[in-house]
């Protein structure tokens, strides 16, 4: 089952973004285009071709951020969270707008998750969609550890 990511916001300035939209889960096509994106620009990810994500990055990825900075973020998340077994789609979120320094267009945020044993590992990749086609903004990775005898 999958669910839409509400209050599930991605943000370049958190404290100025109190009036975007609430995201959609959008629907079946805008879906499976959407997931298939993000799983291309995840397997290079897994394939440490992080110059080719930033090659294939959408504007507001480059109006925020540089090549360098990209490229050696992913290292070190790729170095620090390791690479994913089992990714399970989690769910969407689309919205109009994702950040105030932003500008309206089409975004949508794919949230994927992969549990062994007591850890936990979500990835959200951030896209935008550009010249007919989803271009990636972001990538979020968290990994979480469970302790304790019930865990």
């Amino acid at each position: 089952m999958l669910m839409t990511l509400p209050g599930c916001t991605v943000s370049f300035n958190p404290s100025a973004n109190q009036d975007l939209p609430e995201p959609t889960s959008g629907n079946r096509e805008q879906q499976l285009e959407a997931e298939q994106a993000a799983r291309m620009y995840l397997q290079m990810i897994d394939r440490k071709q992080f110059e080719k994500t930033w090659r294939m990055a959408g504007s507001a990825l480059r109006d925020q951020s540089s090549e360098f900075a990209w490229v050696n973020m992913l290292k070190l998340a790729s170095k620090t969270f390791g690479t994913p077994q089992q990714r399970t789609l989690e769910g969407f979120g689309f919205s109009p707008r994702i950040d105030v320094n932003v500008p309206p267009g089409e975004y949508v945020l794919v949230q994927f998750k992969d549990s062994a044993g007591k850890v936990t590992v979500t990835e959200k990749v951030v896209m935008q969609r550009e010249q007919a086609s989803w271009k990636l903004i972001g990538y979020f990775i968290n990994k979480r550890v469970q302790y304790g005898a019930d865990a």
